[in-house]
C-alpha cells in the first residue's frame, strides 16, 4: 500500500508539471489578453483603425474567447470535485 501511495503522489506531480507546460496560469493569460486588447483598441482610438490593428484585435478577442472558455471550464471541475468531496449535504 506505501507503494501505490508513492506512486500516486509521484503522478501527482507529473501532472501539476504536465498541468502548467501545457495550459500555464489560465488567469495570468486572461489579464494579459484582456490588457492587450484593451492596448489595442486604445491605439485604434488614438490613430484611428488600420487593417492591420483590426487584425490583431480579432486575433486577440479570439485567443481572449478560448481562454474564457477554459477558464468556464476550469470553474466547472473545482465545482464537481468540491461536491463530490462534500456530497449533498441537505
Amino acid at each position: 500500500m506505501f507503494t501505490f501511495q508513492q506512486k500516486l503522489k509521484h503522478l501527482k506531480s507529473n501532472l501539476k508539471s504536465w498541468n502548467k507546460r501545457e495550459f500555464g496560469n489560465i488567469m495570468e493569460e486572461k489579464l494579459k489578453l484582456e490588457n492587450q486588447l484593451q492596448e489595442i483598441q486604445l491605439q485604434a482610438i488614438q490613430m484611428g483603425y488600420s487593417e492591420d490593428l483590426k487584425n490583431k484585435e480579432n486575433e486577440t478577442q479570439l485567443l481572449l474567447n478560448m481562454i474564457y472558455q477554459q477558464e468556464e471550464e476550469l470553474w466547472k471541475q473545482k465545482s464537481r470535485v468540491q461536491w463530490l468531496k462534500e456530497g449533498e449535504k441537505t
